[in-house]
């Protein structure tokens, strides 16, 4: 048995759309991607001063959490 491929003209336009789209994000995303290889890499200090940061804010953000989740206490 035998079957013929054929398009009708709105399915031909349904899927040049869909590559003409698809081109353009994959070149979107690739300018994205090139821009954040392109950034420099921060210094020394900047790491340092952002390590010496991060613990304080996830403590900061911890304790906040815990406080927002617990339960209210039962009045009798």
């Amino acid at each position: 048995m035998t079957y013929v491929f054929s398009m009708s003209p709105r399915m031909v336009t349904i899927a040049v759309t869909c590559a003409v789209l698809l081109c353009a994000l994959l070149f979107l995303m690739g300018v994205e991607i090139g821009t954040r290889l392109a950034r420099p890499a921060p210094d020394a200090a900047q790491v340092a001063a952002q390590i010496a940061a991060a613990p304080a804010t996830q403590g900061a953000v911890a304790t906040t959490g815990l406080a927002a989740a617990a339960p209210a206490p039962a009045t009798p």
